[in-house]
């Protein structure tokens, strides 16, 4: 593994692994569109299928939307208008590069709340691997957990 620091988040998240920053749901969103557009479903659909499939339009509109599910700038290049996280602001108040330099991030509530809680895993075993092997080393040597690989 090898990786690059402007792109570890002040969670302990690594922004290219990330499914916004990859554009990875974003483009297999717009690929089904594209098959659905295609082949018409819409009609099938209605005619088909209108009990299961009624609401069609609700369907693409959440589509649309996960489409448009596309981080631009990593964590660290965004500017305080674009980012609005409050581990970010804790960590920037605090002269922090990320969670991992601070004592309390094992029992920290904000970090907690990222999310709703999403990440949190993820991002502690991140933090600790960071805190314990060294940012440089964990970059190329670590393991980067996400929480679509917990159990």
């Amino acid at each position: 593994m090898s990786g690059d620091a402007d792109l570890v988040t002040y969670c302990g998240i690594y922004c290219g692994d990330c499914l916004g920053y990859t554009g990875v749901i974003a483009e297999a969103t717009d690929a089904f569109l594209d098959v659905l557009d295609k082949y018409k479903f819409y009609m099938t659909a209605r005619n088909v299928f209108p009990e299961e499939l009624g609401d069609y339009n609700r369907l693409t509109d959440m589509l649309l939307f996960m489409s448009e599910l596309k981080c631009h700038k990593p964590c660290r290049e965004r500017s305080d208008d674009e980012a609005s996280c409050i581990v970010r602001s804790c960590c920037k108040e605090r002269g922090l590069f990320a969670c991992y330099e601070c004592s309390g991030f094992e029992r920290c509530e904000t970090l907690a709340s990222v999310l709703g809680g999403l990440h949190l895993d993820a991002c502690l075993q991140n933090l600790r691997e960071i805190k314990e092997m060294g940012l440089e080393a964990w970059l190329h040597e670590g393991t980067r957990h996400h929480y679509w690989d917990e159990e």
